[in-house]
């Protein structure tokens, strides 16, 4: 994913920093306190989730390979953010227990916790019970991207939530004035024609469903009539086959990566997003924040987290039952038509006012509940 430069100001957090510039307050009122937002690579969304955490927190950027001199750094800061714990989770551990050590806050945000409670018994076991035992850490807070609501367990290995940042970090450039426009986005309105268009974004993949969409319309190719089937990603090798009948349907292929810009102009330009993922996959979804931010229209998986938190949000998207062809070409035959086409209407907005609250909470007073921490104002259900 792209990575949305910070309206404010980072300030030097000490030796090793990525960015250096003078305080400024963020938009939580003011600057949190000296320290980092790291990731090991900037690969994926990661530079994305560090600049927006960077944005929210006033936190200098971190982002390096994971090493002795990285851990001087951190242990060093005053308060220590990881944007996507998962990553180097022993790397984390250690930088965590040692910062406790020292009294020094560290905050993470907890990518996956249904890891540890799914899989083996002997490596979800280890996983929870690291987690709880680092929970009792009062210096330590861990943030979970997937709401607590979508299943009570997650408090347990989790000290609070906060929605994926990609639900709500567009919020400065919702008038996308400055968005870049690019050849390709161009491209494909030109070849819509005024037709719909439906965008399968990033790499093709088992987990991502492509597999499904493919079949979708092989069994139904006149689809392609009506809308506009764009597959923007390298493809690869396993997945050849079946960018091949989606070609064979008249949609349009485009197996090479993208540059940010293109990115982002394929976003703007599409009538819908594709987010059904394989039940194998049940986690957040950039490309549903983003649709969401947008108030584009988004296929989920029917039962998925993604559906539930749409529910929870009141965002209107396509349920689809995956592996379900005959559903599956109902939905597409229908994306574009004036009824489907929804509003943000605020949620994204809402969203972020809640997560800045619990991020700001972590770092001032673990203890501070969510109520406390935004006046007691109570989870949209419009």
């Amino acid at each position: 994913m792209m990575s949305f430069q910070s309206e404010h100001r980072r300030f030097d957090a000490g030796p090793g920093a990525k960015a250096r510039s003078s305080p400024r307050p963020s938009v939580m009122g003011q600057v949190v306190t000296r320290g980092y937002v790291t990731v090991g690579s900037p690969l994926g969304h990661r530079e994305s989730y560090v600049e927006t955490l960077s944005g929210v927190t006033g936190l200098t950027r971190l982002i390096e390979p994971r090493g002795v001199s990285t851990l001087r750094t951190l242990l060093a800061a005053d308060s220590v953010l990881f944007a996507t714990l998962e990553d180097d989770i022993a790397f984390f551990f250690v930088v965590a227990i040692l910062r406790a050590v020292l009294g020094r806050r560290t905050v993470a945000i907890f990518m996956s916790p249904r890891l540890c409670f799914i899989g083996g018994f002997f490596k979800t076991t280890v996983r929870r019970h690291a987690f709880r035992l680092l929970k009792r850490l009062r210096s330590v807070t861990l943030l979970s991207i997937l709401p607590f609501y979508l299943d009570q367990r997650f408090a347990s290995v989790a000290d609070n939530w906060i929605y994926d940042p990609q639900f709500w970090d567009l919020d400065s450039r919702t008038a996308y004035a400055d968005w870049p426009d690019s050849a390709l986005a161009q491209d494909v309105k030109r070849k819509a024609q005024g037709r719909p268009i439906l965008l399968f974004l990033g790499g093709p993949s088992v987990m991502k469903g492509f597999p499904f969409l493919a079949k979708i319309l092989q069994a139904k190719p006149a689809i392609t009539d009506r809308l506009m089937i764009v597959v923007a990603g390298k493809v690869p090798a396993d997945q050849k086959r079946f960018a091949e009948l989606v070609s064979e349907a008249g949609g349009l292929v485009i197996d090479r990566y993208l540059t940010d810009d293109e990115v982002l102009s394929a976003k703007l330009c599409a009538t819908c997003l594709w987010a059904c993922y394989d039940p194998s996959y049940d986690s957040s979804s950039g490309l549903f924040g983003r649709a969401m931010q947008l108030g584009k229209q988004a296929i989920v998986r029917r039962g998925s987290y993604i559906d539930s938190i749409a529910s929870h949000l009141n965002y209107p998207v396509h349920r689809c039952a995956f592996g379900d062809i005959d559903e599956g070409v109902a939905i597409l035959t229908k994306i574009g038509e004036a009824d489907t086409q929804p509003q943000s209407d605020g949620i994204a907005m809402t969203c972020r006012d809640q997560s800045v609250a619990r991020l700001r909470a972590a770092f001032e007073n673990r203890d501070n509940d969510f109520a406390d921490a935004t006046g007691g104002k109570a989870e949209p259900h419009r």
